[in-house]
């Protein structure tokens, strides 16, 4: 007995499969090119395996600039964009990050440091020293140089105090064409005749090594006579009038307060070859004690006159004296104004009369 056989009819479909078919058909049907050729279907792209991450895994953006750019102007403390974008991208720089980045920026830093305190401990020596080189060049200083910090006595600055003692005006027919600082005597008033004398005593030999070879120079008196570089000699050795010495010739120029003139022009009135002498006792004391004379112009004219730029006062007695005798052109005087030179009233006196002013600091 055979098997029995199998229906080769297919199970019919019901309205629903049917018209689904159709739409599937059709569907397929409407790709078919006017020229008859099928179109080949769309593989789908094959999956890329070299994708960045980010673009794998949807972790963000990348950062826009690569290591072989500059990185963008940045402000280390700007931190406007998002997760710190501008101080990352300090951090990732080339050249911090680089083998020994951060150090080189430290020593950058130490160096630029170390050259501003340089700066500025240079400006503070330089201005010191200024102040200093000004110090020096106001300070009252004779025109010699010779260091008198290690030299003998009598070697170093003076303030020679003394009181105008005698004044005399034979050398000249008007009395008001000679002067004497500080214009009274003695006589008048004990305190009113201080004047002070700033002296510089320096050694003659460079080393000092002589004790007895000394100059002098006068150093900013306003009324006395300039000069630098006088001799002193050493005079009476050994006994209580033992002195030091010197005499020298210059110009003497006088002020007068009165009118010389017919119209009252000012004038100044020039003695040439005046003669300045000077003894400076070693051993006879100083007896004038100006602040002990009463006033207290005396002592605001002491202090004024003396100690003053580092004179210390002569401790011993002293003399000085202007001195000049008569003859043609003393006095040789002269509107200030215009220059013009005054004979009127001025008439030669014989060589004998003399014009003094005589100071001293002892036996008033």
């Amino acid at each position: 007995m055979s098997p029995p056989r199998q229906s080769l009819r297919q199970p019919s479909m019901n309205a629903s499969q049917h018209s689904l078919a159709l739409s599937a058909k059709n569907k397929r049907l409407s790709i078919i090119a006017e020229d008859g050729d099928i179109p080949s279907v769309p593989q789908p792209p094959n999956r890329v395996h070299h994708r960045p991450h980010n673009r794998r895994w949807n972790i963000g953006d990348p950062p826009r600039h690569s290591y072989e750019n500059s990185p963008p102007a940045y402000s280390v403390w700007s931190l406007t964009k998002p997760k710190s974008e501008k101080l990352r991208d300090v951090r990732n720089n080339k050249i911090i990050v680089g083998r020994g980045g951060w150090r080189r920026i430290l020593a950058l830093a130490l160096l630029v440091i170390a050259t501003i305190i340089a700066l500025v401990v240079g400006l503070v020596v330089g201005l010191r020293k200024g102040h200093n080189h000004q110090s020096e060049t106001i300070s009252p200083s004779p025109s010699n140089t010779t260091s008198t910090v290690n030299a003998p006595f009598p070697a170093g600055s003076y303030a020679i105090t003394t009181f105008l003692d005698i004044v005399s005006t034979n050398c000249t027919s008007n009395p008001a064409t000679w002067r004497c600082y500080p214009y009274t005597t003695y006589s008048s008033s004990h305190s009113g005749a201080l004047a002070t004398f700033n002296w510089v005593i320096s050694p003659s030999n460079a080393d000092g090594a002589s004790n007895d070879t000394f100059t002098v120079s006068a150093s900013h008196d306003p009324f006395a006579i300039d000069f630098s570089n006088a001799p002193l000699s050493l005079v009476d050795a050994g006994t209580s009038q033992e002195r030091y010495t010197f005499s020298i010739q210059r110009q003497k120029t006088v002020f007068p307060t009165t009118a010389i003139t017919t119209d009252n022009a000012a004038a100044s009135c020039d003695y040439n070859n005046t003669q300045l002498q000077a003894s400076l006792y070693t051993r006879m004391p100083n007896t004038y004690n100006a602040s002990s004379q009463s006033s207290s112009t005396t002592q605001t004219l002491s202090t004024s006159n003396s100690s003053t730029g580092g004179f210390q006062a002569w401790p011993f007695a002293a003399d000085v004296t202007q001195s000049i005798g008569g003859g043609a052109n003393v006095p040789a005087c002269y509107e200030s104004n215009n220059g013009d030179r005054i004979t009127n009233g001025l008439e030669p006196q014989p060589s004998t009369d003399m014009c003094t002013c005589e100071y001293k600091n002892f036996n008033p």
